[in-house]
């Protein structure tokens, strides 16, 4: 068992040969509860049958897997997801990166440099973080959240005042091959080995979702994202406060002051720059941490100014907001009797320091930034069951679903669902969506019960209820060069991107 397959991911999480889970069948009653990521995560998987289950206080999603062929999930009942989440993802970058000053401190004891405008050893550096994490342990443990008159400095780095996940959002996340972290598919890889098939989701009960994404703003040097040795983004600014992290702008030059995280992802950067790290477990190749952010954080470099480019979470994965039903990279589905009721997005709108953005959120317009959009069913780059793209049997389809009372406060868009991409082939039919009741249907507001983005064709839709409306956008080409066709690999790294 493997959260990536080989090649893919921060780190090489697969020792051997991978196997994959076929022919599996969990069937309730039953619950799969608290997890900090996924209820149940596969890739490559084949044959899957999950039925009458509950899944609940999942932060991420309850069921998410890449590439399966053969999926049903029927009479499942999704209650809530985890709403009581006290940290942000930086208190993660800072378990992830103490092992590394761990292996610094035994290998190189003594070891130091300049942060902050004084010398500090990595011992130093090790205490102070390793302090920070176990004050939040201890706050979490007893009173379920970070005390800030207690531990101010370990709140503002990691408290999280909305108490639910501060990344992507889903309840049942269908994608192709690879993880989905890049942005919504545009095109069908011609590979079929890289594409989901035959999947069902059918009589499934979801309420009471809440969600936030934290657009974290990556620092870029030279053109790279500044990520650290575990692939973390270095975080400089603070969009939900709007505030600078780790640096004293007043006098009118950018001055390093540092923190328990920067500090210790600055040090390790420097260490595997130097090649002091890197010939053990502890893989460094995600690192990006550049000599000129090095130096200016060693009072080096007085001109250095922290440029950011928006658009990614904490570890840069692209923003799309919040989906509950995503089927991406998809050959035949059947979305069908599904109820989506009572979702809440709590992001606050972007913050204006972009120098540019994180491709790939929307293949339209690369700066449109998705951090409150909330879609009800979103599926991209889908067909038909059947190559043909016929209609009737062959066709894939979305119907007999009801989602209601969706609220994002500053959405651009909340769409009851949503077709993007070159998606053909889909039955749209005997839905209703009321996503929120005193919302009518007016042109050019954030609302919409059905959206059909330019790029689809052969899509047929039939005897809905969509009270805030519909948009079909005028139908667009296929262009010749298209920047990730489903299946590809959407960085170097081969899924998530970190500095690349």
């Amino acid at each position: 068992s493997a959260p990536f397959t080989d090649g893919v991911g921060p780190h090489d999480f697969v020792s051997s040969t991978f196997t994959p889970a076929k022919n599996f069948k969990l069937t309730g009653p039953g619950t799969v509860g608290l997890s900090s990521h996924h209820g149940i995560h596969g890739n490559e998987n084949e044959n899957v049958q999950i039925s009458g289950v509950t899944f609940k206080d999942f932060e991420v999603g309850a069921v998410s897997l890449n590439n399966v062929k053969g999926l049903q999930i029927k009479n499942c009942d999704i209650p809530n997801n985890r709403q009581d989440v006290p940290i942000l993802g930086s208190f993660s970058a800072a378990l992830q990166i103490r092992p590394y000053l761990k292996e610094l401190k035994a290998t190189n004891p003594g070891y130091s440099m300049t942060l902050g405008g004084a010398v500090k050893s990595v011992e130093d550096v090790y205490a102070t973080l390793v302090n920070h994490i176990a004050n939040v342990y201890k706050d979490v443990m007893e009173y379920g959240f970070i005390d800030q008159a207690s531990h101010p400095d370990e709140h503002s780095l990691y408290d999280n005042a909305d108490r639910v996940i501060d990344g992507p959002c889903y309840v049942f996340l269908v994608h192709g091959k690879g993880p989905a972290v890049g942005g919504f598919g545009e095109v069908q890889a011609e590979d079929a080995a890289a594409l989901s098939n035959n999947v069902e989701l059918l009589n499934n009960n979801a309420q009471n979702i809440k969600c936030f994404t934290n657009e974290v703003l990556a620092t870029i040097v030279d053109g790279a994202v500044q990520n650290d040795a575990r692939g973390a983004v270095m975080q400089f600014y603070n969009a939900l406060d709007e505030v600078y992290i780790g640096l004293d702008e007043t006098a009118g030059v950018y001055t390093y002051t540092g923190n328990a995280n920067l500090d210790a992802q600055i040090m390790i950067g420097k260490a595997v720059n130097q090649g002091l790290l890197g010939d053990n477990v502890l893989q460094t190749n995600v690192n990006s941490v550049s000599l000129p952010l090095i130096d200016w954080a060693e009072g080096n470099n007085s001109l250095f100014a922290p440029s950011f480019r928006c658009n990614g979470d904490s570890m840069h994965h692209v923003i799309k907001g919040s989906i509950m039903f995503r089927v991406e990279d998809c050959q035949g589905f059947k979305i069908k009797g599904n109820t989506i009721d009572d979702v809440e997005v709590k992001s606050k709108g972007p913050v204006e320091l972009c120098v540019d953005f994180h491709t790939g959120a929307s293949f339209l317009d690369g700066s449109d930034r998705m951090l409150a959009d909330l879609r009800g069913i979103s599926v991209a780059a889908v067909s038909a069951f059947d190559d043909a793209l016929s209609t009737g049997n062959d066709a894939s389809s979305i119907s007999h679903n009801t989602i209601t009372n969706f609220k994002s406060q500053s959405a651009n868009l909340i769409a009851g669902i949503d077709i993007q991409g070159f998606s053909e082939g889909v039955d749209i039919e005997n839905n209703y969506v009321n996503l929120d009741s005193i919302v009518a249907d007016v042109t050019g507001d954030k609302w919409v019960g059905l959206r059909i983005r330019e790029s689809a064709s052969a899509i047929f839709v039939k005897n809905n209820s969509f009270l805030q409306g519909e948009i079909q956008e005028s139908r667009r080409k296929l262009p010749e060069y298209h920047p990730r066709p489903a299946g590809d690999s959407e960085w170097p790294n081969n899924g998530c991107p970190y500095g690349h």
